[in-house]
């Protein structure tokens, strides 16, 4: 009976680990697409980046103006457990250029990176994209 106890203990924590995850997937979600709905404008482009450590991570948002290459928005979500949350950083917004130097963890220095990277690809084709888009007309 013991080990069956423990086997149960067991279960249950794994199911209520993808449940907690779902969740913060689900909250994850609901944020782009707020922070997209916010930003519906031509030459807004809405993207992301993850910093992954053992324990701890960083998630970050952002919305920049592809033409000034500023920071509209910037939402966070830091923290070692399923139950952090994302938060609008101010400290975030402004040049994309710099921004790297305003963050305030390796976790999120990491994150930051990969979403510049994701802003230079999709800024690149949206301007294919457009390009092609005149020639043909």
């Amino acid at each position: 009976m013991d080990q069956l106890g423990f086997v149960i203990i067991l279960i249950a924590a794994i199911v209520l680990s993808f449940a907690f995850s779902y969740l913060q997937h689900r909250a994850y979600s609901r944020t782009v697409r707020e922070m997209a709905i916010a930003h519906d404008r031509p030459g807004v482009v809405v993207v992301s980046g993850r910093g992954k450590g053992f324990l701890r991570g960083c998630v970050v948002i952002l919305a920049v103006d592809a033409t000034t290459r500023k920071v509209l928005e910037a939402r966070t979500m830091q923290g070692s457990t399923v139950l952090a949350r994302f938060r609008r950083a101010p400290g975030l917004e402004g040049s994309l250029k710099t921004i790297e130097s305003r963050s305030t963890s390796r976790w999120m220095t990491e994150a930051l990176q990969q979403a510049a990277v994701q802003f230079r690809a999709t800024a690149r084709s949206t301007a294919a994209h457009r390009s092609r888009r005149v020639a043909t007309s």
